[in-house]
């Protein structure tokens, strides 16, 4: 039945009957027994706000010295260090502004450059440009994961302050590219200068064919090609601006429609977004993916690589290359010119024999009179005049008869080499012609110069020296150790494309990391690779997911382990 065919509502009355009765009396209220009302007040301020807001209070706060208190936090701000670590700080950063950079902890820096970003400590915004720059080189070489961050954050501060700062510059400092809308920003500048001028870093991201996995490259010819590929491109961009105008116009000015890209500004960093806003729009033209001059740039580079095959000799040539008869040319008679340029300016070694004869003759009287010596001694210096000619540790009897090794410099500068025995006047500065061999030889006697290698004990004062010297010429072996301790290996033979460049895209340390991600004892061993490399663990966790994002789209690790559901590809990661 519908609505409308109801009839008439109808309703019914009730009587209940009887009394209603007295009803429940409501007492009146004691004014003694009201409790008093308490405010509750509570901020909506962000972390990053208040951040700001007390780095602006803290400008000119100077600190008194004080001892270094270690100090590691993921969002490093004022309010995680203690008292000792915050009286650390204001004396490191007022040390920092003098120009003098102290051994500290890398969340120090971190609070450094977000008062950087936040306007505190410069007025003028190239004096902040200067101090990010400043603050980056003084400590980049003992936190290398500075260059991951500083990179960004630098060209972000540019970006917003509208510096005249090439971007290539923030590239060659940090020795990896921006993102790929800066890179195409920064290209569309570089193609308007005359004459075009671009690093070899920027030219592999305009080619089709990576030269540096090249095998001439790897075996022969990497300096030619990093040296000589910028220069034939930029002589080849400006014959074709000067007599082509058309065709140079088709590659390094197309009309292309501008693309806008929303940059999220300060990345990771404590950043309170009121100051410029959270994203900036960056408009330029994506030039990266012009097919017509990421064909020109590839053929360039295989015809270079085909001609320095050919000049040195190797083997094989690349196939396919095709190339225009004038810029062919013009390479030939560039190549033609340095290659032999070069070999011109390579001087003749000529060996006059009568000074080496001379050379050879001096040192054989020199030898012999540093080797004179009181009868029951001869043996003794025989051998510590060994020391110098073999530039090695000699071992030699002292005056008491126990052995000692020595540096070979130490044993001309010995208690028994302070008095030698008078030599006659000679010259023994020789004029020696252009690439004449100035060296002495002293290969013969050394052959029959007896070292006794015994059981000694060696002198410590002399070994100190000796390690000293050696710690300070071997300090790049950090590096290398931590190279060799991430050694994990990821089969991706059975996973999609996505994974596999995935895969490709992770450096060895993270290879590590998410090996180490597997096993049953993360945190440990993960603490262990971030200190061979100077970060965090929750770096590095962010370093793998942004690679992660980028490529197959999603997080691999959630919290500090391999998410669940993407365990079984990491099956085949094997240390």
């Amino acid at each position: 039945m519908n609505n409308n065919e109801r009839g008439p509502i109808e309703f019914t009355e009730i009587d209940l009957g009887g009394d209603a009765g007295e009803g429940m009396r409501i007492p009146a209220r004691d004014p003694a027994a009201v409790t008093p009302s308490k405010s509750i007040t509570f901020s909506m301020e962000s972390r990053e706000q208040a951040f700001a807001e007390e780095a602006l209070g803290r400008a000119d706060e100077a600190g008194e010295p004080a001892p270094f208190v270690p100090f590691m936090s993921y969002w490093a701000t004022y309010q995680q260090m203690t008292e000792a670590q915050r009286k650390w700080y204001f004396y490191w950063r007022s040390e920092v502004r003098q120009g003098r950079y102290h051994r500290t902890d890398l969340s120090y820096i971190f609070i450094y450059v977000y008062e950087l970003i936040h306007q505190v400590g410069w007025t003028d915004p190239r004096e902040g440009y200067r101090l990010l720059d400043e603050i980056w080189t003084a400590y980049r070489d003992t936190f290398p994961r500075l260059d991951h961050y500083l990179k960004e954050w630098t060209a972000d501060f540019v970006l917003i302050h509208k510096l005249d700062i090439p971007l290539i510059h923030i590239t060659q400092r940090a020795g990896s590219l921006l993102s790929h809308e800066l890179m195409d920003l920064e290209l569309v500048r570089l193609f308007q200068d005359q004459p075009l001028q671009i690093p070899m870093e920027l030219l592999l991201i305009l080619s089709d064919y990576d030269v540096q996995d090249s095998r001439f490259y790897v075996e022969a010819g990497q300096e030619d090609l990093d040296y000589h590929i910028p220069r034939i491109v930029s002589l080849a961009a400006g014959y074709l601006r000067e007599k082509e105008n058309d065709q140079w116009k088709e590659l390094f000015a197309p009309d292309i429609q501008p693309k806008t890209t929303e940059r999220y500004l300060f990345h990771r960093a404590v950043y309170d977004a009121r100051l410029y806003g959270r994203l900036l729009p960056v408009t330029t033209i994506p030039i990266r993916n012009h097919a017509p001059l990421r064909s020109w740039v590839t053929q360039i580079i295989r015809y270079t690589e085909n001609k320095l095959r050919e000049h040195r000799g190797f083997k094989g040539r690349l196939r396919g290359v095709e190339i225009a008869p004038s810029i062919e040319r013009l390479v030939e008679l560039y190549l033609k010119r340095e290659l032999t340029g070069r070999q011109e300016e390579r001087p003749a070694i000529v060996i006059d024999s009568d000074k080496l004869a001379s050379l050879q003759k001096d040192t054989e009287y020199v030898r012999s009179m540093l080797t004179v010596e009181e009868a029951g001694t001869t043996e003794e210096k025989d051998e510590e005049t060994v020391a110098p000619a073999n530039k090695s540790s000699a071992v030699y009897s002292n005056p008491s008869g126990e052995g000692s090794t020595i540096h070979p410099v130490v044993g001309l500068h010995s208690e028994e080499a302070k008095e030698p025995a008078s030599f006659p006047e000679m010259d023994t500065r020789h004029e020696l012609g252009s690439g004449q061999v100035s060296d002495t030889d002293v290969s013969s006697d050394q052959e029959h110069a007896s070292v006794t290698e015994t059981d000694h004990s060696p002198d410590p004062e002399l070994l100190a020296d000796d390690n000293h010297a050696i710690s300070t010429d071997s300090r790049p072996s950090e590096s290398v150790e931590a190279t060799s301790a991430d050694r994990a290996a990821w089969d991706t033979s059975g996973l999609d494309e996505e994974w596999a460049r995935f895969a490709e895209m992770l450096a060895p340390y993270q290879l590590e990391a998410l090996r180490i991600l597997t096993g049953s004892t993360p945190n440990a061993d993960l603490n262990q690779v971030a200190d061979r490399h100077g970060t965090m663990p929750g770096l590095i966790i962010d370093e793998i997911n942004d690679l992660a994002m980028e490529t197959i789209g999603d997080l691999v690790i959630d919290g500090d382990r391999i998410a669940q559901e993407y365990m079984d590809c990491f099956e085949n990661l094997k240390g």
